[in-house]
């Protein structure tokens, strides 16, 4: 008998109605399983979901491993064949703060058993700025950002007014600012006017949320203006794309909608993009690549830049339910154990 491990516990992004219905069976099953962290459908997250329908197409010789947050050992990684993380290090920082982020990242790194992603490709990701210089070097699209190591206040605060004039220099007008590791915008701030007082505040805030590093941009509106391309890619191959609006009230807009010419060059960009990673850390299994508008001017086509990846990516309703990539998923997972 073989076993695969699944981290779960996101407690984010509830099933819809739809998909429930379409695999019913299957998340009855894992609710009654997982009845002391789900009570209803709104606690039936995108993790969850994934593995119910892992359980749902392994077959008879398989084995599905819940693995709740990090409440796991060394011992128990290393007593699986496989282990698929989606409840990763973003997760273990929001829960557990910096200690639950360091035993997550120390224990993935010490198993002897198959993560993915691999120890060493999350590390990769969860550091934007290793990441981004990365593919600046290579050729990527990137915005131009200012990095700023967060304990340096800690030590001075006399430190703002350094940064302050850092950032004064770089960039005119209005900046937006996100912590690394700070998922779902959590942490991020938009600064019309950037005063010192202002910046104080900010910084302050960060340090308390355990933050370690602080990511400056100018502020873009066309990245609000236009779609934030979402693209998934699974064993290298690209799957489907979506469009999204930065805080706004609108629906996701799916491939179809979205101007193909677009999609085509970002296809092109994320293969660029997929073929540096299969390089250095080998193909990435699940991975997401977000294209953002635009770098110098209203132009829909070669101004988009990259603006993030993810190897463990946070999957909305669209990546369950007019794709079916979660089944698709559960089924590649299974096939890479085989």
């Amino acid at each position: 008998m073989k076993k695969i491990g699944i981290t779960i516990g996101s407690e984010r992004v509830p099933i819809e109605k739809k998909y429930y219905l379409k695999h019913k069976k299957a998340f009855d099953e894992v609710m009654s399983e997982l009845s002391d962290v789900i009570e209803d459908l709104e606690d039936l997250t995108y993790d969850i979901q994934i593995y119910a329908l892992l359980k749902k197409c392994a077959p008879k010789n398989i084995e599905i491993v819940p693995l709740w947050k990090t409440e796991y050992t060394k011992k128990d990684l290393d007593e699986l064949d496989l282990i698929f993380c989606l409840y990763e290090f973003t997760y273990a920082l929001r829960d557990d703060g910096e200690e639950g982020f360091k035993k997550y990242l120390r224990v993935m790194k010490s198993t002897k058993t198959e993560v993915s992603p691999s120890s060493e490709f999350q590390r990769f990701v969860l550091s934007k700025q290793t990441y981004m210089n990365y593919f600046k070097k290579n050729g990527i699209p990137i915005m131009d950002t200012l990095f700023y190591n967060l304990p340096r206040y800690s030590k001075d605060k006399k430190d703002a007014k350094v940064l302050l004039d850092k950032i004064n220099k770089k960039f005119t007008g209005p900046i937006y600012c996100k912590p690394e590791l700070g998922g779902f915008a959590e942490g991020s701030k938009l600064f019309k006017k950037l005063t010192l007082s202002g910046l104080k505040s900010y910084l302050n805030q960060l340090i308390k949320g355990g933050y370690k590093k602080l990511l400056i941009q100018p502020y873009i509106d066309e990245f609000l203006k236009f779609y934030e391309i979402k693209t998934i890619w699974l064993n290298g191959k690209f799957q489907y794309a979506y469009g999204q609006k930065v805080k706004a009230e609108t629906e996701d807009v799916m491939q179809s909608k979205l101007d193909q010419k677009l999609l085509k060059e970002l296809k092109k960009k994320g293969k660029e993009v997929m073929e540096l990673l299969s390089k250095d850390f080998g193909t990435p299994f699940l991975l997401r690549i977000d294209w953002g508008c635009c770098i110098q001017n209203d132009s829909v086509c070669r101004e988009y830049f990259l603006n993030e990846i993810e190897c463990c990516p946070a999957m909305v309703g669209t990546d369950g339910e007019d794709h079916d990539c979660f089944e698709r998923l559960a089924k590649g997972l299974i096939k890479k154990l085989k």
